[in-house]
């Protein structure tokens, strides 16, 4: 009895390993990432109560999701017209994503041991921009509508797109791809830094410049007769959308054209009045899981990732591409551009792994730090991927009085943007995630040889057992993103008709179903509006919540 308590006693330390483990299992649903899909749904329905009850449940109790509850109730206090709640929630963002260059250490540490969902969300590259843009937008909406403070409100405007402007020159002198990785110094992530050592994405891919954001700089400035610096922000859209952005989102040549028009009306110090549509289309794609199993190959010294398809066709027909694009040559341009399109109808399902051969030198190192052996039995990892959406869009026309004027044309691809985001940290993110399962795998056995447990024991099977459960929990991927942004933002410009009192917005699909939103314009036309589409509304009546710039004086 007294060498049983003494047994007991003895591995202390361990059984306090296996109730912080189970406490991490019991816990588990409660910290899994919450997406907020169904929010973005209410909202394409009209439904702002439950969409915000929504992103309140998911992300306003949540230190690690602070910035997704302001990105989300922004954009949602934008498509309500409450333009300045919608500034506070964003301008909180922003002061979320200027902290965070300073990375917690703890936080990092913690989430070695965890999983990229237990770190705190920080935000993407093109985010920033993208709210400057939203939050001028609303400014100008309020000065619309106020007589009194007009003046102060514009240029509150132009103070958020001069902030982008410092933001877009730091961006163009940035190298080194898309975010900044930590070294963290720890010897089994050296290993697979060796092994996805070469950056996946190309200069083809990487987000240099923001055509759109400079271009809609250039309005705002010409509309508040600021003619130099309107010449300014015209000519570097110009630039950019000529030198590549237009072919790298796949935007066509209009948007470069109406630039030039545009920049060169300013050279001649030609001021016209033009009325200027933003329509936000459609929701960005969503961000999924996507099952990879690790194992080694001791013959060939290499280790192997296979594949685990899971879900709809559909679903996995998009893992499949995602895999293959994931270790694709990075020459492979117009294959990723294809992939955005969601078009799957002839991607046959096969049967692929990865074999990832370390050579002599660098298997000998993974031996060393335990690689080799934590990976016996192999081990799951999850990592994200984009489930893009078809596009569905034939085209939009913009009339007044039963006339058509314009139609509006592509300058911003969401979708496309996003998905080269994702994919620029496919590697980085595969690499991160099996350090992360194996570090907790070789510390666990590092544990279990520290207190003298036998390897055959029950209390060690127990062990290793708790351990791998708690990694299957731990191992999601990081599937939070901002959801509310649309796939798409179209742009007309145009001069209206005299005396026009609204206009009418039609939005044809691919099935013939055509979407109707009426722009009120007022007593006297704004000069800019913005609308929001949703394309995946059942019935086009419901789309009545347009966020429309009108002056009210």
């Amino acid at each position: 009895m007294q060498g049983m308590r003494f047994q007991l006693y003895s591995h202390k330390p361990m059984l306090k390993l296996l109730i912080f483990t189970g406490c991490l299992i019991l816990s588990g649903c409660n910290l899994t990432p919450k997406a907020n899909k169904q929010a973005i749904e209410y909202a394409a329905q009209g439904d702002f109560i439950a969409a915000q009850q929504r992103i309140d449940y998911a992300y306003k109790n949540s230190s690690r999701d602070e910035l997704l509850y302001y990105l989300e109730s922004g954009m949602l206090a934008h498509l309500q017209h409450h333009y300045e709640l919608s500034n506070q929630h964003l301008s909180h963002a922003k002061e979320i994503i200027e902290a965070a260059y300073t990375v917690s250490i703890s936080d990092q540490l913690f989430s070695a041991f965890t999983g990229a969902s237990y770190k705190k969300y920080t935000g993407r590259t093109f985010h920033k921009p993208m709210i400057h843009t939203l939050m001028a937008l609303n400014y100008v909406s309020l000065a619309n509508a106020s007589a009194v403070n007009r003046v102060a409100l514009y240029d509150s405007a132009l103070i958020e797109m001069r902030q982008l402007d410092l933001y877009l020159a730091q961006l163009q002198q940035r190298t080194g791809g898309y975010i900044d990785q930590q070294k963290t110094g720890n010897e089994i992530e050296q290993v697979f830094k060796a092994i996805f050592k070469q950056p996946f994405i190309s200069g083809e891919l990487e987000y240099k410049d923001d055509a759109f954001a400079q271009y809609l700089s250039g309005i705002l400035y010409e509309q508040q007769g600021e003619l130099d610096s309107a010449r300014i922000q015209y000519e570097r859209a110009a630039s950019a959308y000529q030198n590549g952005f237009s072919k790298q989102y796949k935007l066509g040549q209009y948007a470069s054209q109406q630039a030039q028009k545009d920049l060169h009306r300013m050279v001649a110090d030609e001021e016209e009045n033009y009325f200027t549509l933003v329509q936000s289309l459609g929701v960005s794609p969503q961000r999924k899981e996507f099952n990879l199993y690790l194992s080694t190959d001791e013959k060939a010294k290499a280790i192997v990732i296979t594949p685990i398809y899971w879900g709809t066709r559909e679903e996995r027909q998009a893992q499949f591409a995602w895999f293959n694009l994931m270790f694709a040559d990075t020459s492979l341009f117009d294959l990723i551009q294809n992939y955005a399109t969601g078009d799957f109808s002839d991607v046959i399902l096969g049967s692929v792994t990865k074999r990832l051969p370390l050579g002599d030198k660098l298997w000998q190192k993974a031996v060393e730090e335990g690689v080799i052996d934590a990976l016996k039995y192999g081990s799951r990892i999850s990592v994200t991927y984009l489930q893009p959406h078809k596009n569905n869009i034939q085209h939009v026309a913009l009339f007044a009085n039963g006339q058509k004027l314009t139609e509006l044309h592509p300058f911003y691809s969401v979708n496309l943007l996003t998905l080269y985001d994702a994919l620029g940290n496919a590697n980085m993110e595969i690499y991160t995630a099996i350090s992360r399962e194996v570090l907790k795998a070789v510390t666990a056995s590092q544990a279990i040889k520290q207190v003298g447990i036998q390897q055959n024991t029950l209390l060690a099977g127990l062990a290793q057992l708790t351990t791998s459960v708690t990694n299957a929990i731990t191992a999601a991927a990081d599937t939070r993103q901002w959801q509310s942004l649309p796939r798409e933002i179209r742009i007309a410009r145009v001069k209206l008709p005299k005396d026009t009192s609204h206009l009418q917005l039609q939005t044809q699909l691919r099935t013939g179903r055509v979407i109707m939103q009426d722009i009120p314009l007022g007593r006297s036309a704004p000069l800019i509006s913005h609308i929001r589409t949703f394309t995946s509304v059942a019935e086009p009546e419901k789309q009545h919540y347009l966020s429309s710039l009108t002056n009210m004086d």
